[in-house]
């Protein structure tokens, strides 16, 4: 296992299984895997959208994203961003998705409806962005930058860049606070 999701409902989680390019369906209550789901290579991330409706596995080899019906277990959607897709966040509405594309510093702008690419933002200069977040309010997106040291902070929805934080080394993960 890679990375995971929690359903909409909290009973479920949708977890990405790289050496096997496959997603899990675990029913928390039981710990028992309920469907198994084939995606492409290297499969990491994984996000449920805002609705529920849907689960997304990013795989890192050929930056293929699938899109998984949570009702059926389906794959309902299939596109590719560039190499090392790492997370996935959402505008509240679920309208809008971000996508990080570590091996070419950028950011890719989804369209949630058509599952397609709509943007690609170019992030500064030596990023490896890895985790995407939206604010509660969905006005910024926060992207960790690996090895760059730094976190980008842009306008979710001019994708302005407004500003770049200096952080630790090679920040992975980000998480926010609740306010």
């Amino acid at each position: 296992p890679e990375e995971f999701a929690l359903s909409k409902d909290g009973a479920k989680l949708y977890v990405s299984n790289e050496d096997v390019k496959a997603a899990s369906v675990i029913n928390i209550a039981s710990g028992k895997v309920e469907h198994i789901v084939v995606v492409g290579q290297e499969p990491e991330g994984v996000a449920t959208a805002p609705d529920g409706k849907h689960f997304y596995v990013t795989c890192e080899a050929g930056g293929d994203v699938y899109v998984v019906d949570t009702a059926s277990y389906a794959t309902v959607g299939h596109f590719k961003v560039n190499v090392r897709p790492r997370t996935m966040a959402f505008l509240p509405g679920g309208e809008i998705g971000f996508i990080p594309s570590e091996s070419t510093a950028e950011l890719n702008v989804i369209d949630t409806a058509n599952f397609k690419v709509l943007k690609v933002i170019t992030l500064p200069a030596g990023s490896r962005p890895m985790s995407v977040k939206m604010s509660p309010d969905g006005r910024k997106v926060y992207v960790s930058n690996g090895r760059a040291g730094t976190i980008s902070v842009l306008d979710s929805h001019t994708y302005e860049l407004l500003a770049s934080i200096k952080v630790g080394t090679r920040p992975w993960g980000i998480a926010l606070s609740p306010d």
